[in-house]
């Protein structure tokens, strides 16, 4: 099961996230066209890691908002730092205050994407 690729509408929303300009975005974009899907949340909601193995933290880097939500649903890109090699893609973690979660990612076109704060 693990790794696979990404799923059409995974690769779309990463791809949405990365649009937004920050200081390595460059970096993670080169990645992106690589990343590969390394595990999930076991609680079923749409979660996604890019990366396994050793890391010294993460940062939240890109945020969205899902629009016309009822609660605050949400999306965070984050990176790991990893030894040797520095900031790397994280993953896409699903922020949800509803009583379900969803079986996949939003559609992009449903995000208000934003910097995350520093």
């Amino acid at each position: 099961m693990y790794p696979r690729p990404l799923t059409a509408r995974e690769q779309a929303v990463l791809s949405a996230l990365l649009a937004v300009d920050f200081d390595g975005a460059e970096g993670l974009r080169a990645q992106a066209a690589e990343a590969q899907v390394f595990g999930g949340c076991n609680c079923g909601c749409p979660s996604i890691d890019f990366f396994e193995g050793h890391n010294s933290g993460m940062t939240v880097v890109v945020i969205a908002g899902v629009k016309n939500s009822a609660t605050y649903d949400g999306l965070a890109l984050y990176t790991v730092d990893t030894p040797g090699t520095g900031e790397v893609l994280g993953g896409i973690e699903w922020v949800g205050q509803g009583e379900s979660d969803p079986d996949e990612l939003p559609a992009p076109e449903d995000l208000t994407i934003t910097l995350a704060s520093s």
